[in-house]
């Protein structure tokens, strides 16, 4: 999401990302695929903007998102989109946020009547519990909530599939780190996640993932000349129930410049959780520019390689999903 996105905007973000995912997924892998981040006040034709996104992904196979919180024109748009062609998936996921899985009883109306709708249109419904932001939750309580929530849902609607996700990683990273230092931030979501295994009978629950990216994160939208200054490099290594942070000085005012980049990489390949060069294509990015082979690193190159890291560590090798 980028802030003041119009929807001239909005539609040419959409087509780019519709082609790009098509390029690297190829069009029978599923995926999901939401609008989460975007204001419904962005419309497009005077329709809902996921009308939109369903149009322009129809190609692929999209598993699409609705939810109890959603416009009913966004539902609406899933719901048509699958009895009309367009969805391709037999699948849909119902997203639920925050307060919305804390009493199971308060919401089984409300999720009885979509459930009722999702199954005239598809298949196979997931649900997804998304805890957002869980940096200031205490483990146990929400460990407990979710697994009272999640013991009556599937007992009362039958979900092929269900994932709990969150992230503790904040929009401002200042809040956790400073710079030119380094820190360990506590994943509390897998502190819940665990939590909620260690309760009994979860066994099959998913761990979904927001990798090292906050769930509030929007692009930057300040002018390109003034980004320098304010900018510091930061780089995010997870390992175990972690993300290791190392963060360096204003890009423009540091004696390193971007350089410091390669320094970062450098020092965290000499940490012990450091996985080596070979185990991920990310991990061997941080080799390459420890040895100041390549381009120039700024901001947004380095987000993609750490994510793959990120993801290679935690579907193969993570205690919780190994």
């Amino acid at each position: 999401m980028k802030k003041g996105t119009t929807p001239a905007a909005f539609c040419i973000m959409v087509d780019k990302s519709a082609r790009k995912i098509e390029l690297n997924l190829g069009k029978i892998r599923p995926f999901f695929l939401d609008n989460f981040d975007i204001p419904d006040a962005i419309t497009v034709a005077g329709r809902a903007n996921y009308a939109y996104v369903v149009d322009a992904y129809s190609d692929l196979n999209f598993i699409p998102v609705v939810g109890l919180n959603r416009l009913a024109a966004h539902n609406r748009v899933v719901f048509d989109g699958k009895n009309e062609g367009t969805i391709k998936s037999e699948r849909v996921a119902i997203r639920l946020v925050e307060d919305e899985f804390d009493d199971f009883d308060l919401v089984e109306d409300e999720l009885s009547d979509l459930m009722a709708e999702v199954f005239d249109a598809f298949e196979e419904c997931v649900l997804i519990l998304d805890c957002r932001l869980c940096l200031n939750l205490d483990p146990t309580s929400n460990s407990l909530r979710i697994h009272k929530f999640i013991t009556k849902a599937q007992s009362t609607f039958a979900f092929a599939e269900i994932i709990v996700t969150g992230s503790s990683v904040p929009a401002s990273i200042g809040e956790v780190a400073k710079t030119e230092e380094e820190a360990e931030l506590n994943r509390v979501e897998l502190q819940i996640f665990a939590g909620m295994l260690a309760l009994g009978g979860m066994e099959h629950i998913g761990l979904g993932d927001y990798t090292i990216v906050s769930p509030y994160y929007s692009d930057v939208t300040l002018p390109p000349e003034i980004l320098p200054n304010i900018t510091a490099p930061k780089v995010l290594y997870t390992h175990k129930h972690m993300h290791y942070i190392v963060r360096g000085g204003a890009l423009k005012t540091h004696l390193r410049g971007n350089l410091q980049y390669n320094d970062i990489c450098a020092y965290l390949m000499k940490m012990p959780f450091y996985r080596g060069k070979n185990y991920s294509a990310g991990d061997s990015f941080i080799a390459q520019k420890a040895a100041m082979i390549g381009k120039k690193v700024i901001p947004s190159s380095v987000l993609n390689p750490t994510i793959n890291a990120h993801i290679t560590y935690m579907a193969t090798d993570h205690p919780l999903v190994s």
